[in-house]
């Protein structure tokens, strides 16, 4: 499937890249790296992830790191809503 990311998802994980690499640019790559990696997967099985609380929002752990990822299926792509720390509240929840 295809993927497509919604601007939001993009300025999140610029956000998560710009904070790590502040600190370390060698886990902000690992991290970066382990997101684009989930992605794929879910790009190859896209209805692997958990269903969360919203309709037709998914939810998929970033493997080794705190982060999620939530997104939809649409026809013939995965779309990439966000990508936030879990320990953020949810977006549906009012989280920014």
């Amino acid at each position: 499937m295809n993927v497509r990311y919604t601007e939001t998802a993009l300025d999140e994980i610029r956000a998560i890249r710009a904070y790590i690499s502040e600190r370390n640019l060698s886990a902000a790559d690992a991290v970066i790296g382990r997101v684009k990696a989930a992605i794929q997967r879910l790009a190859e099985f896209p209805l692997s992830a958990i269903e969360t609380d919203m309709p037709r929002v998914r939810m998929t752990p970033v493997a080794s790191y705190p982060y999620l990822i939530f997104y939809t299926v649409e026809a013939d792509e995965v779309v990439i809503l966000h990508v936030r720390h879990g320990a953020r509240l949810k977006p549906w929840e009012g989280g920014r």
